[in-house]
């Protein structure tokens, strides 16, 4: 090989050329061809497979360890299982000191040009210590010697005391005792069903006459929360409230910039506000534009004064001396849920609704999702096998209240995503706590499982609407309520949201109606089946939509709804049964 007067041969400066004209690369590489690269990808430990999150803007990542082992009071080490960075970069232990961890880039750049780190590089295999801050700070250091300055903040679990089995018996005796106790209370807590006004009232007179809603009913509808109403409120009953000839009456209530009047229940003394849903209409915060009261009575509120109505606000009225109390609640449905108004995706298909979106809005797969059904417009999810589109994956027909690929993923990068919800953003501002959803739906699996789910979450983000495409390793969603339905058919009643399936209005369909469980979900719940608590990412640069489970609902407002209708549902893992299909004619939510 022929070599030039600088050292270098004929065949590297063909490379370096290359380089430059087909990938524009030159601005990584000195003069000497050295590499400026140092990219973090990814990192795993041998003791933290379960959960590993890269937070690439903060120069953070999270390891969440199993459970210690009975031989080690805690973890003291773990052991790398994985490591992609710059192929010529290396990954070094930081030895020098610092006061805090920067959080902008050039405070990390600068901090990392003073620190030292250790000679020896890591590699898989190696151990790292884990002091007992729980933080290692590691140095990536490109080819041409520039450093980046990395932290991984390892969250140990707290050891677990096994308890003997005469504690084990008694746990679940008591538990037993608790369950029997709760289905004792549960007919009581039926009675809630219709306190809603005419929200619950207008839902019941879609079922037909003589259908009748499945024993189930009494349970589940206690099981929000303790309770028969949503947030841990005071259980409500549609029963008649004796109520003295003289007690004063709230006759009228107008709330809301759209000046909307409220549904007054006098004999179960409920006031149900229907609002219009805005994107920027908040629950927790309507101002009372009109207030009707019988002759001489007084309000807690008044006209002009804003009030939180989202959880059911506690409304007392007085006059000489007698008083009356009414709760007064205001909801509204996610928009677009009766499936009628569609518009045209980026690809000129008719397959969109305003606020929600699908996972097969492209070019050659969009019209093998969604259709149009009569005179009336309904959801058609269908899986499909994407690998004679080009695509090489399983589809499956979808409908979410989320927003589909975000990030732009290109069509050739999908096939790199495994688990196919990471290209997903899910959610979309809502501040709603109602009791139950029902989906008016017909099924036919072909041997595969359809998913039907609710999921009402308080988000700590409120910049950029709290989407998920933003978010840091400081945000924290954390699920307040939700309601799952996965089975075969749209009959089965074996998952416990279920509270009874029903004739639809429409031939053919069932409406199946689920009570949201607020707090931990039921441990048959098919959520457990799901990846909603998996904090690890299975790419790197998807989007974290995990959220936190939460025994204390009423310490948080909901902020968001995600819904998910879907033909198969390991869908998000490319699993399904091709020609599975999914119909959807509405969805509704009662308060």
């Amino acid at each position: 090989m022929k070599m030039f007067k600088n050292g270098l041969s004929l065949k590297w400066l063909l490379a370096a050329f290359l380089c430059a004209a087909l990938f524009g690369c030159t601005a990584d590489y000195d003069t000497f061809g050295q590499s400026d690269y140092r990219v973090f990808n990814e990192i795993a430990f041998e003791e933290g497979e379960s959960g590993a999150m890269l937070y690439a803007d903060e120069h953070k990542i999270v390891v969440s360890l199993d459970e210690i082992p009975d031989s080690l009071e805690t973890w003291d080490s773990a052991t790398i299982s994985l490591l992609d960075i710059s192929s010529m970069a290396t990954l070094h232990l930081v030895d020098g000191k610092f006061k805090e961890f920067p959080s902008d880039s050039a405070a990390l750049d600068s901090l990392a040009q003073e620190l030292s780190y250790a000679k020896d590089r890591l590699h898989e295999g190696d151990k790292v210590r884990i002091p007992s801050s729980g933080t290692v700070y590691l140095m990536l250091v490109s080819e041409s010697g520039i450093p980046s300055l990395w932290q991984v903040v390892f969250e140990i679990p707290e050891k677990k005391v096994k308890s003997s089995s005469s504690n084990k018996e008694s746990g679940d005796t008591d538990a037993k005792s608790s369950s029997s106790s709760a289905k004792e209370g549960s007919s009581s807590s039926k009675t809630g069903d219709s306190s809603s006004g005419k929200s619950d009232a207008s839902s019941s007179s879609k079922e037909p006459a003589g259908s009748s809603s499945s024993a189930k009913e009494d349970n589940s509808a206690s099981s929000g929360d303790g309770n028969s109403s949503a947030g841990g409120d005071e259980p409500e009953s549609s029963s008649s409230v004796v109520v003295p000839a003289n007690a004063p009456k709230l006759l009228r209530l107008i709330a809301g910039a759209g000046e909307v009047e409220a549904e007054i229940d006098q004999d179960a003394g409920t006031v149900f506000l229907n609002m219009n849903y805005a994107i920027d209409l908040d629950l927790r915060d309507l101002e009372i534009k009109g207030l009707e009261l019988s002759d001489g009575a007084t309000a807690s509120v008044k006209v002009g004064e804003s009030y939180n109505f989202a959880r059911g606000l506690k409304v007392t009225l007085e006059n000489d001396g007698v008083e009356r109390t009414y709760t007064v609640k205001a909801g509204y449905q996610y928009p677009g849920s009766e499936f009628n108004e569609w518009i045209k995706d980026d690809f000129g298909n008719k397959n969109d609704i305003a606020g929600w979106d699908n996972g097969n809005n492209s070019a050659i797969s969009s019209t093998k999702t969604l259709t149009v059904n009569e005179d009336e417009q309904v959801v058609k999810m269908e899986s499909i096998d994407a690998k004679i589109l080009g695509i090489g994956k399983f589809a499956s027909g979808n409908m979410l209240v989320a927003y589909f690929n975000p990030k732009g993923v290109g069509t050739l990068n999908l096939t790199k995503y495994d688990d196919g919800n990471e290209l997903i953003d899910f959610g979309r501002p809502f501040y709603g706590r109602p009791k139950y959803v029902e989906f008016d739906v017909k099924y036919e699996g072909k041997g595969d499982s359809c998913d039907l789910y609710v999921i009402l979450e308080h988000r700590s983000r409120a910049s950029n609407e709290g989407k998920n495409q933003y978010r840091t390793s400081s945000d924290v969603n954390t699920m307040i309520a939700s309601a799952w339905y996965r089975a075969t058919t749209v009959e089965s009643e074996d998952d416990p949201d279920v509270v009874s399936i029903t004739d639809a209005g429409r031939s053919g369909y069932k409406t199946i109606r689920l009570a949201f469980k607020y707090g931990e979900p039921h441990d048959n719940s098919p959520i457990h089946n799901s990846s909603l608590f998996t904090k690890k990412l299975l790419n790197s640069a998807g989007i974290d939509n995990h959220v936190v489970p939460t025994d204390s609902p009423d310490d948080f407002d909901v902020t968001h709804i995600r819904v998910v209708m879907a033909s198969s549902a390991l869908g998000n893992l490319y699993k399904g049964s091709v020609g599975a299909t999914l119909w959807a004619d509405e969805m509704r939510l009662i308060y």
